[in-house]
C-alpha cells in the first residue's frame, strides 16, 4: 500500500512539473515582443549646431539616466535576436542601443556614460575607418569590446550599396567581416545599412553570408514579426528633446 501511494505521489509531482513547464513555454511563445532600437551617431560636449547627426553629451546622459531610473534593460545583440526568435524570455523593458560609424567621440564620451549606468551597446563599425583621423583606434575598439560593447559590420567604406554591383556589395560586406575578425577575433553576423540604403542584392548577400539580420533606419519598434533584414531603428537627432526621446522609446516614432 505504501509503495502504491509513493508511485501515485511521484506521478502527481511529475504531472505538476510538466504543467508548470508547459505553462512557462506557452507564455514565452505567446509573449508580445516589442523592443525599441536606438541609433546615435556622434555624441560630444560641443556638437556642431548645423549637423543634426551630432548630439549633446549632456542630453545623452539624460537619456541614459532616464532609461536607468525607469528600469530599462539594455541588450546585447545576441540577447536581442534570441528574444525576437522566442528563444529567450523578454525582460520587462528591453532596449537595444546602437551607435554608427566608430567615430572618435565614442571612447572618451559615450563609453564612460554607458559604464556609469551599467549599459550594453553595439557599435556598427566601418572597417576602413578604424584608426582614421576622426575615428576610434583599434585599441579603443578592443577595449570597449571587452566591456559590453558588440562590434558589428557597417561595410568597408560606407557607400550607397544600392548603387553598386552585386560583386561590389559582396566585397563591402564580406571584407569587413574578415577585417573585423582579424581585429577582434570574433565573427560579425549583424549588419547596418550605410545611409539606410540597400536593395534585393544586399539582402541576398547577407543571407548567403549567414548574417542573422540587418538594420535599416526608421520603422518603429522591433517585434517578433519584423523582417530580420529590415529591422527598424529609431534615429536620435540633435533637435530631439527629452520628451521626444521618451515618446520614441515607448512608441518607436
Amino acid at each position: 500500500m505504501i509503495r502504491i501511494l509513493g508511485i501515485v505521489f511521484s506521478f502527481l509531482l511529475l504531472l505538476v512539473s510538466n504543467t508548470d513547464y508547459m505553462s512557462t513555454a506557452s507564455a514565452k511563445q505567446s509573449q508580445n515582443v516589442e523592443i525599441p532600437v536606438l541609433l546615435y551617431h556622434v555624441v560630444k560636449p560641443d556638437p556642431d549646431p548645423n549637423n543634426p547627426y551630432q548630439f549633446s553629451l549632456e542630453e545623452f546622459e539624460k537619456h541614459m539616466a532616464y532609461l536607468h531610473e525607469n528600469g530599462y534593460r539594455t541588450l546585447t545583440m545576441k540577447q536581442y535576436f534570441n528574444i525576437l526568435d522566442k528563444k529567450a524570455a523578454m525582460p520587462e523593458k528591453p532596449i537595444l542601443l546602437t551607435f554608427d560609424d566608430n567615430s572618435n567621440d565614442f571612447y572618451p564620451y559615450v563609453y564612460p556614460v554607458l559604464q556609469k549606468y551599467g549599459m550594453k551597446a553595439t557599435q556598427f563599425t566601418v572597417s576602413d575607418w578604424v584608426n582614421g583621423s576622426w575615428n576610434m583606434t583599434s585599441n579603443e575598439i578592443l577595449a570597449v569590446m571587452e566591456n559590453g560593447i558588440d562590434i558589428q559590420n557597417h561595410s568597408v567604406s560606407y557607400p550607397f550599396l544600392a548603387d553598386l554591383s552585386r560583386e561590389q556589395q559582396y566585397e563591402e560586406i564580406n571584407d569587413t567581416t574578415t577585417a573585423l575578425k582579424e581585429l577582434t577575433g570574433r565573427e560579425t553576423n549583424v549588419f547596418a545599412y550605410p545611409y539606410g540604403n540597400y536593395n534585393a542584392d544586399t539582402i541576398s548577400i547577407l543571407e548567403e553570408l549567414g548574417f542573422k539580420g540587418a538594420f535599416k533606419v526608421g520603422g518603429g519598434l522591433s517585434t517578433d514579426q519584423s523582417d530580420r533584414y529590415e529591422l527598424p531603428r529609431i534615429m536620435i537627432l540633435q533637435n530631439h528633446t527629452l520628451d521626444d526621446f521618451i515618446r520614441m522609446v515607448k512608441t518607436g516614432y
